[in-house]
């Protein structure tokens, strides 16, 4: 599978993966889109007639919020990573060690049962950059969207979406107010069985009975292996793009926030058999938590997921611009945290309780 490197191309490559990003569930993160992208790719390759270009859209605003661009910046603002981003200076035995001794803190974890009429609080909070595709332009934006799950995941669940801030990036600015980079108004909630919410596009496969990793209906998860080896071959066949695919496909599944420790100590067993992934910081700071980053290169960015080391406990994940961008797709510096977002849970008595 190659990357286009025309900009007429991907700008058709990218209908294909919206067009298929829509049977999911808007979750504003990098794998999601990126995931539907390299699926509509595969797809174009296969195809033996030319694709029809419709009229193009200036802005991508859509896409690059639902695929990558809208989630949690450090500092609150455009910061420069101390990732290395060639690995130079750690490796993968120090990656395996620590994700090996989160595991065993995990596994010590014993989990509080939800009891009737308790509900899962699931809190992201999502800030970084979307670019206008074609130019320099790029915004900055923060969001935070709430879940409520019930103990029984077939009642009713409650989300609620929270456009916090938008302003135009400095050095990258445009005329008029900025976009906030969300596909939902500020306040806008949603109330759905299974989390199954009207917005979602006609078609879409019934969370209640579709269990993936990023909806891991209890179904799924029993029958996740509980051999590491195995659990990560799993996950490199969902997330379609070798060792870097797993590794957004683990992180899609930690930041829902909804598996047990056990099968989270599995997965971080599973990751530490990835020989291409490095510590690349070791004091990452999410939303006011402090951890250690383990990543590695996909596509423009250098993907990282960061565990506290004290606990075990998984606190986000982020994408760093891995090679300065040209002008047509925004024109970040290498080094520039595009995007990265935190997760918090706790159980609470009632829907909208925090």
């Amino acid at each position: 599978m190659s990357e286009p490197t025309q900009p007429e191309t991907l700008d058709r490559v990218l209908d294909a993966a919206l067009s298929r990003a829509g049977d999911e569930p808007v979750q504003f993160d990098v794998a999601a889109g990126k995931n539907a992208l390299a699926a509509a790719l595969k797809s174009r390759a296969e195809v033996t007639e030319p694709i029809t270009a419709e009229p193009q859209p200036r802005r991508r605003v859509r896409w690059l919020a639902a695929a990558a661009a809208v989630v949690v910046l450090t500092g609150g603002g455009l910061a420069a990573s101390t990732v290395d981003l060639t690995g130079v200076g750690s490796n993968s035995v120090s990656a395996s060690e620590e994700l090996t001794k989160a595991a065993d803190l995990a596994s010590r974890v014993v989990d509080r049962p939800l009891a009737p009429g308790q509900f899962r609080y699931v809190r992201s909070r999502y800030e970084g950059i979307t670019v206008e595709l074609g130019s320099t332009k790029a915004t900055y934006s923060e969001i935070v969207q709430e879940q409520w799950i019930p103990a029984d995941r077939r009642d009713e669940w409650l989300f609620r979406n929270q456009n916090v801030s938008a302003k135009w990036l400095e050095g990258h600015e445009g005329d008029g107010l900025p976009d906030s980079g969300s596909a939902f108004k500020n306040g806008e909630e949603f109330r759905g069985k299974c989390g199954n919410y009207p917005y979602f596009a006609e078609g879409q496969p019934d969370r209640c009975t579709n269990g993936t990793f990023h909806n891991p209906t209890p179904e799924f998860v029993a029958a996740l292996p509980k051999d590491p080896a195995a659990l990560l071959a799993k996950l490199k066949e969902a997330g379609q793009a070798g060792d870097s695919g797993a590794l957004l496909q683990a992180g899609e599944a930690l930041n829902s926030g909804q598996y047990p420790a056990e099968v989270r100590a599995t997965i971080f067993r599973a990751l530490a058999l990835l020989p291409g992934l490095v510590v690349t910081d070791k004091k990452a700071n999410l939303d006011g938590k402090e951890g250690v980053a383990l990543g590695m290169k996909y596509y423009d960015d250098f993907t990282e997921i960061i565990i506290d080391p004290e606990n075990g406990d998984y606190i986000g994940r982020r994408a760093t611009v891995a090679e300065d961008m040209p002008d047509d797709k925004g024109g970040l510096e290498k080094g520039t945290v595009r995007s990265s977002s935190a997760v918090t849970t706790k159980i609470v008595d009632a829907q909208g309780a925090r």
